[in-house]
């Protein structure tokens, strides 16, 4: 069984950090207009009060972010800009490093994105985005265009078809990171497919386009299912070994911070994520990277937003890895979703996906210690008696004992964002106590139907019960 989720102690946020923030939440209540100037740089030190430096290092913060750039010269000042989705899969990449993620586990986690998203395109039957697809597999087909990459392209445009922007945030970013992995070092298909094997594998998606075309929602779900299901199967990790020379990096290549964090990641992720270990002094890295200060430093602050490493001053300091932290990914993901004018209704939709994936795992691979977990964090609802407020920890615990952690991740990111876009404070006070009761009923008997290993039932349970949460909080 997989480890819990290992959670950071919270940390009081550097100032920069702080101003950061406000400036993503400017971005978010003026309604992320693309284009704006919110001030130039000495409008944004007055307003703030803090020093020039403090406000670029929190400048630098929101444009790795991507909620604003700087620009200079005559009418320049912070622009708002589109959110940088590469900071987005960067942020779980750098968490699934550190976990020590599957590409299994992170297969398990985008299959029920996908039949999410069939079962909304089926719904919606999108006649001019399906044509386009079936006029790409009679490209691939032609082309003989038939490797893992082609293949990831084309399930981003069935993805599109949901027109939900968190199914399409998470599916996407598991895309790049299983298109990363296996064109690297890290992952393979075992057996490799042969060209008989992709070209079977392309008539699926085209029957899948023609059932999404028909309106076809559960025979949509199952197809997906099942060719999602098969490559899953081939699916292998590949143990990281760690390099032995510096990676070479183009000095003239576009994004180098980003490029050299990259190749910083990769070497703490093939070091094993050794917490506490000093990487280098900021000479000994700028050697080893061959690049100058100001690219070392701006990729510092790249990994250091997502927590992975801190910089220790003094005798025998340096770059020193650290524990990244989800929080990171929460932020990102959630400004994405702001841009892309997220409902509470798109949010509830991934989150119900996502959860009735997870206690169907957790139902169907019950152990001794899955329940003693489980029901224990039922008790512990029970006895501390503000189930209607604290409504998600019994969720957060089913979906940890899944054994899949990029799903246990992708349950806590949605419900702390689902939390922010409905209203549980609307209710009156008088009716807590009914609907405490009511929520901590529901999720004993999801817990009961996942101790009795029936994941059906637990999944009927667990929709009912997400279904009737949300009238309660609209």
């Amino acid at each position: 069984m997989v480890a819990p989720i290992r959670m950071n102690a919270i940390a009081a946020p550097k100032l920069a950090t702080v101003v950061a923030r406000q400036i993503e939440n400017q971005v978010v209540a003026l309604g992320w207009p693309v284009g704006e100037v919110l001030g130039s740089e000495t409008e944004l030190l007055e307003r703030f009060g803090v020093s020039r430096a403090v406000l670029r290092e929190a400048v630098r913060i929101v444009e790795h972010t991507g909620a604003a750039r700087m620009r200079r010269g005559p009418g320049g000042g912070l622009v708002v800009s589109e959110p940088n989705r590469d900071a987005i899969t960067t942020s779980i990449s750098i968490w699934f490093s550190y976990v020590g993620v599957t590409v299994r586990e992170m297969f398990d986690a985008r299959i029920p994105l996908m039949a999410e998203a069939m079962r909304r395109a089926a719904e919606r039957r999108p006649h001019p985005a399906i044509t386009a697809i079936r006029a790409r597999i009679e490209e691939m087909e032609g082309a003989h265009e038939l490797g893992e990459e082609a293949f990831l392209n084309l399930d981003s445009m069935f993805v599109a078809l949901s027109d939900n922007p968190g199914v399409v945030l998470f599916a996407d970013a598991m895309s790049s990171m299983m298109g990363s992995r296996l064109r690297g070092t890290l992952a393979k298909l075992e057996p490799a497919l042969t060209e008989a094997d992709a070209l079977r594998h392309l008539a699926g998606y085209r029957r899948l386009a023609d059932r999404v075309d028909a309106g076809d929602v559960d025979g949509a779900k199952q197809l997906t299912e099942r060719l999602y299901g098969a490559v899953r199967d081939r699916l292998r990790d590949r143990p990281a070994r760690p390099r032995k020379t510096p990676p070479r990096i183009d000095a003239e290549s576009p994004k180098l911070a980003e490029r050299v964090a990259t190749a910083l990641r990769e070497d703490i992720e093939r070091a094993g994520w050794p917490i506490d270990t000093v990487l280098g002094s900021e000479p000994e890295l700028i050697l080893r990277y061959d690049v100058s200060r100001a690219i070392l430093r701006e990729a510092v602050r790249i990994l250091e937003h997502d927590g992975a490493v801190r910089t220790k001053r003094g005798p025998g300091g340096g770059l020193v890895v650290s524990a990244p932290d989800s929080a990171a990914i929460v932020r990102a993901a959630g400004l994405a979703l702001e841009h892309d004018r997220v409902t509470p209704q798109q949010l509830v939709d991934v989150r119900s996906a996502l959860e009735v994936a997870a206690v169907r795992m957790t139902a169907g691979s019950v152990s001794p210690a899955i329940t003693e977990r489980v029901m224990s964090s039922v008790e512990r609802e029970r006895a501390g008696g503000n189930t209607a407020i604290n409504l998600y920890e019994v969720h957060h615990c089913i979906a940890e004992a899944s054994g899949c952690r990029p799903l246990a991740l992708f349950v806590r990111v949605m419900s702390e964002l689902v939390a922010r876009h409905t209203r549980p404070d609307a209710v009156h006070g008088s009716a807590l106590p009914k609907i405490a009761a009511q929520t901590h009923l529901a999720h004993q008997r999801i817990a009961e139907a996942i101790v009795a290993g029936d994941a059906d039932l637990a999944e009927r349970r667990m929709r009912r019960h997400l279904s009737a949460a949300l009238d309660v909080m609209r």
